[in-house]
């Protein structure tokens, strides 16, 4: 074979491998395409899915915050927290929307053991609610709240510390230590003023309101009512409309003006209604039942009273149905069927003494002891 021939066939053979291997590159550029493509649609799937989780979130922290009144609830940093953390803390906000309190606190136990900074203080103040709401005694509320603010003061997170501030100032006014109720609420109001939080404001302004009505000063509650009701307004805030509408009712009601407070009460239960604020609507039904109460119209006050008490059942918030048990028990003394007034006192004391609630204890009490005497008396 000449050697034009060999060339000739050893460029054919390269030629052929030139074609193969041009194929072959454009085999291996198309799948790299379509895995590129690929992974793409993968991350367009798990951005979705990611998506839904924290509009699921975030919708069950808005059930929560609608159903029981307890304000703005602190979660900054878990929506956008590593799966370790996200899970259960998406976990735990469905339980809460079911209001399976235990199993709640089990999955934000579960979150803390992988989260960090801020991510923290919105998990123990999240554990404190949790624990209130299902009556846990209000120490075990207290020792996580203050928690949340240890790690909110090191992390330097101001609105986790307001947060915490104007809850643990709820709990001293649960306790009746009225002092440090305020220490706390005005510090609380101080920075929510500072960093421009208007809806924080409003709430702890309502909240000063409440303690300055618990000393016996209605001049100065209703003060702060009217400002916080005022801020509410501005900002469009309906469930802070309700919850200071509620309370200018209750001023009126000490001030013994019984129709003035029925309009209040009766516009604040309207708004309840309107956006599914489950314990504002239990709260005013309740404060409703009262006012029929003390005009004598005892079955129209059961009624409402006994409509407030399923609520809180159904949502399970129990120092609010230990609220409603120690009211009905009134309206059964007041009846006359004192057998009936000292069962419903008596699981009202119950829930209390679990709690540690000690205002209200000291309530029941007294009329426990009342509704004795009178049996005693026959």
């Amino acid at each position: 074979m000449s050697t034009i021939e060999q060339i000739a066939i050893y460029a054919s053979i390269l030629g052929g491998v030139a074609v193969i291997y041009g194929i072959l590159r454009r085999i291996a550029t198309r799948r790299k395409r379509q895995e590129d493509e690929l992974a793409h649609e993968e991350d367009r799937l798990t951005l979705r899915v990611l998506e839904e989780q924290i509009r699921i979130v975030n919708e069950n922290v808005e059930k929560i915050e609608r159903d029981l009144g307890v304000g703005r609830i602190y979660t900054d940093g878990l929506s956008s927290a590593p799966p370790p953390v996200f899970d259960p803390f998406l976990e735990g906000t469905k339980f809460m929307t079911e209001y399976k309190w235990d199993e709640a606190i089990s999955e934000f136990q579960k979150a803390m053991k992988e989260a960090k900074g801020s991510q923290l203080v919105g998990l123990y103040n999240l554990v404190a609610i949790c624990y209130y709401t299902s009556g846990g005694r209000l120490s075990l509320v207290l020792e996580n709240y203050e928690e949340s603010l240890r790690l909110a003061r090191q992390f330097k997170d101001k609105e986790g510390e307001v947060t915490a501030l104007g809850n643990i100032g709820i709990v001293y006014y649960l306790k009746d230590d009225l002092k440090l109720a305020f220490e706390y609420l005005e510090e609380a109001l101080k920075i929510n003023r500072q960093l421009g939080r208007k809806e924080g404001e409003a709430i702890q302004l309502g909240n000063i309101g409440v303690v300055y009505q618990a000393q016996g000063n209605l001049d100065q509650a209703s003060k702060y009512f009217a400002d916080a009701l005022k801020i509410d307004k501005e900002i469009g805030s309906r469930q802070g409309e309700t919850t200071q509408l509620g309370n200018i009712g209750l001023i009126y009601k000490a001030k013994d003006d019984i129709e003035q407070a029925l309009r209040y009460f009766q516009e604040a239960l309207k708004i309840d209604k309107e956006i599914g604020f489950r314990e504002g609507e239990a709260r005013h039904l309740d404060n409703i039942g009262e006012l029929y109460q003390i005009k004598g119209d005892l079955d129209e006050a059961l009624k409402y009273l006994q409509e407030a008490l399923e609520i809180n059942r159904q949502t399970g918030h129990k120092p609010s149905e230990a609220i409603r048990l120690n009211n009905i028990g009134a309206i059964y003394r007041k009846s006359g069927d004192l057998d009936q007034a000292l069962k419903y006192y008596n699981e009202a004391l119950k829930i209390f003494e679990e709690i540690g609630m000690a205002q209200e204890i000291g309530k029941v009490k007294k009329n426990i002891e009342r509704i004795k005497q009178m049996i005693n008396d026959e």
